[in-house]
């Protein structure tokens, strides 16, 4: 009898011990955890090791923008949703709240150590925003405010969730990553190349500008024909030429952070202008392009739409 005690104390003994060594669990309430609209992102729930804190950040970088403040953190013993990997980081979302959810990065190796999840997969198109915008991180709940950028903003668009586009920009030169309404966004050319093709045609500006120009037609051959609205109702027609190279944003000499610089001329008369080819898809899968030219005031700048 006493070594049939003895066997069994040992036991409960090992038990215990093996139990020790077992990651502590607990149960998660999911009844907030809310769907992942349609899109290029998409999200799984992953069980954490529980009673741990992690740091969150807006892009898988420690100095980028951090929510609440500066004090973003996720907590474990509630439901974490994993994106997936990029470097040393993982995109997740959580819940702050019943009415407020984050998405935001932590450190890999908050993962468990039998848990593998997938890289990201995200994409790169250069962008801006057409018009005044607020950057959420909670764009399925609360629509928290994470950050603000003004019209003509450039961006990098890296996915989609529903109405949702998932950005990068700078605030203050402050890395960050969150979410814009998909409507704000146009697409910009970056390419010299694409963008002397994408001039070619008639243009209609439809803003004040020194170009004092009613339309303008580039030709493939670098000449150009416009008609200019004269005070006496007539139109006057006029030709030159045209062409454009890549601009260095440090002259700091446009309204915007143009891409290119076009140069117009006209008789003796040369204008130079700070030049952004937006574009954006149509239903049937083609663009439809604009121009953004910015004189050389910096107190102004015009929109030439096709």
């Amino acid at each position: 009898m006493k070594k049939l005690l003895t066997l069994i104390l040992t036991l409960i003994m090992l038990c215990a011990i093996a139990l020790a060594d077992e990651p502590a669990t607990t149960m998660i309430d999911t009844a907030n955890v809310p769907p992942i609209p349609a899109g290029t992102l998409n999200a799984s729930l992953i069980s954490f090791t529980s009673n741990q804190t992690y740091p969150v950040y807006s892009a898988p970088d420690s100095k980028s923008i951090r929510g609440a403040k500066g004090r973003a953190r996720v907590s474990t013993n509630g439901w974490i949703q994993v994106f997936g990997s990029e470097g040393d980081w993982i995109l997740v979302q959580y819940d702050i709240t019943d009415t407020h959810n984050r998405i935001g990065y932590i450190y890999k190796n908050a993962l468990p150590a039998d848990v593998t999840v997938p890289e990201l997969n995200l994409t790169s198109i250069p962008s801006v925003v057409h018009y005044d915008v607020e950057v959420t991180d909670d764009p399925l709940v609360s629509l928290t405010p994470l950050a603000r950028l003004t019209e003509n903003t450039r961006v990098t668009c890296l996915g989609t969730m529903g109405e949702w586009t998932y950005i990068e920009a700078e605030a203050d030169h402050e890395r960050f990553r969150g979410f814009v309404p998909s409507a704000c966004l146009y697409e910009t050319v970056t390419e010299l190349s694409e963008a002397r093709q994408d001039m070619l045609g008639s243009w209609r500006l439809y803003a004040g500008s020194s170009i004092n120009a009613s339309r303008i037609t580039f030709c493939e051959d670098g000449t150009m024909t416009g008609r200019t609205q004269l005070e006496s109702g007539r139109e006057m027609e006029w030709s030159g030429t045209w062409s454009i190279d890549f601009y260095d944003t440090r002259r700091d000499r446009y309204l915007n952070e143009s891409e290119f610089e076009l140069t117009l001329a006209r008789g003796t008369a040369t204008e130079q202008y700070g030049l952004r080819i937006c574009r954006q898809v149509k239903e049937d899968g083609s663009y439809q392009y604009s121009l953004v030219i910015s004189d050389g005031v910096r107190t102004s700048d015009m929109v030439v739409c096709e």
